[in-house]
């Protein structure tokens, strides 16, 4: 998009400096404004490049990876599979000792110890 000096201000140059002046003084006045503009637009596309990546690097910092991810899991997993060998254990405990107070509760009651002497009486 180019600028042009509005058709107003052109008038009121030739009227001041002459036909040939304002045209030399308009067009300068143009391309003055042109390259401003694109001056602009170059420093808007580094900044924006520039925030991009500043943001890009914030991200990636703060986010997780999926690698960090997948080793928290793995992690996770060998930690539960403990457990579950821990609780395989304390189960098989928890049998043994009802186990053995089951065989205590009847080897002490007195009635199982009069009914195993009347069985070897026999």
């Amino acid at each position: 998009m180019q600028y042009t000096l509005p058709r107003e201000l052109f008038d009121e140059l030739v009227q001041k400096i002459g036909k040939e002046g304002a045209e030399k003084f308009a067009s300068a006045i143009e391309l003055f404004l042109e390259i401003v503009r694109n001056e602009a637009k170059k420093e808007i596309e580094e900044k924006k490049e520039n925030i991009k990546a500043e943001l890009y690097n914030e991200l990636r910092n703060e986010l997780a990876t999926k690698e960090f991810v997948r080793a928290e899991i793995n992690e996770l997993r060998a930690e539960i599979n403990e457990l579950r060998g821990e609780i395989r254990q304390l189960a098989l405990l928890l049998k043994v000792l009802i186990g053995i107070s089951l065989f205590a509760l009847t080897i002490f009651n007195p009635n199982f110890i009069a009914l195993i002497e009347k069985i070897f009486k026999i």
